[in-house]
């Protein structure tokens, strides 16, 4: 596999093949292959006084257990999308309508450890009342706080099926958007040579543009691919995004660390941060400014064709 990205030579602006990495692929197979789950998780002794505190708490009547006992509780019965950040496991552990459940009610002597609990909706748990709790009624409070946790900590975690479809939907709107962006890019340099007289010029880029939309549409899958995954393992944010976005630039400025002089490193890798800070500020921005750098591409590529062939044109009438 292959992805490539825009580099300048003089006054144009080519495509240049880097090496792409396979572990999107692999992760997906790996799912496919043996249901491994790609969750991170934040260790309890870093979770805030307050929320260890409610997790000491959950399910008691008064009682407090220990903190081997409320570290079992967040182990066993936090859902692991909530596990990611304290905002996820605080959206279960302090929310008012999530209940730590008995799996075995506390009036026929069901204990507080954690391989008894459950959490799940306070309207359920009222429903079930003293009786025991049945497999679909688990099932039930247990999708119940993962949807809460999930709506908490978007992006954040997920099984890699779940990554892999991500890495999918975003990897085709990156391909079309890609595609689309590398064709009026084009588009923009063939009307400026064409309004400057250089119908010759203007009909060579215009022969490209099937290449151009084939090499920008991997080119966006890839990147769309990276924002993907670059989110489900650090969480869903601009900064993220960002990161995402210009993987495959620092992937390939790695593996070229050995070819380059460390000024040349240097300097490559302040242009990668560059564009990663760049991608993050459009992200911020929305779709204003995606739209506004778009404008300012195809400007840029009509304004350096009209310089191009204007001064062809000057170099040719000096000949």
């Amino acid at each position: 596999m292959t992805i490539y990205r825009y580099v300048r030579t003089g006054l144009s602006r080519n495509l240049e093949e880097v090496p792409a990495s396979p572990a999107i692929a692999a992760a997906a197979a790996a799912n496919g292959l043996v249901g491994i789950e790609a969750f991170r998780s934040i260790p309890f002794e870093s979770l805030p006084a307050d929320v260890i505190a409610q997790l000491r708490r959950d399910g008691t009547r008064g009682e407090l257990r220990d903190l081997d006992g409320a570290h079992e509780v967040f182990e066993q019965n936090v859902p692991a999308e909530a596990r990611g950040s304290v905002e996820g496991v605080r959206a279960v552990t302090n929310d008012q309508t999530i209940d730590w459940m008995h799996r075995d009610p506390h009036a026929a002597g069901g204990s507080n450890a954690a391989a008894n609990g459950v959490y799940g909706p306070e309207g359920l748990n009222q429903q079930i009342g003293d009786q025991p709790m049945s497999a679909a009624e688990v099932q039930q409070a247990q999708a119940h706080t993962r949807g809460v946790a999930e709506q908490a900590t978007p992006g954040v975690t997920g099984d890699l099926g779940e990554v892999a479809s991500d890495t999918l939907e975003l990897g085709a709107l990156g391909g079309v958007m890609g595609g689309g962006i590398a064709v009026a890019h084009r588009w923009a340099q063939a009307k400026g040579y064409r309004d400057s007289g250089r119908y010759d010029l203007a009909a060579a880029a215009e022969q490209q543009m099937l290449d151009d939309a084939a090499k920008g549409a991997v080119n966006g899958v890839v990147r769309g691919g990276a924002v993907a995954v670059t989110q489900a393992v650090l969480g869903a944010n601009p900064l993220t995004a960002g990161i995402g976005l210009v993987a495959p630039d620092a992937i390939a400025l790695l593996s070229q660390q050995d070819q380059l002089s460390e000024e040349e490193y240097k300097q490559k890798a302040a242009a990668v941060v560059g564009k990663g800070a760049l991608a993050t500020a459009l992200v911020c921005a929305g779709p204003v400014g995606w739209v506004g750098l778009a404008g300012l591409s195809l400007a840029s590529a009509y304004s350096k064709a009209s310089s191009h062939a204007g001064g062809s044109a000057t170099a040719a009438a000096g000949a």
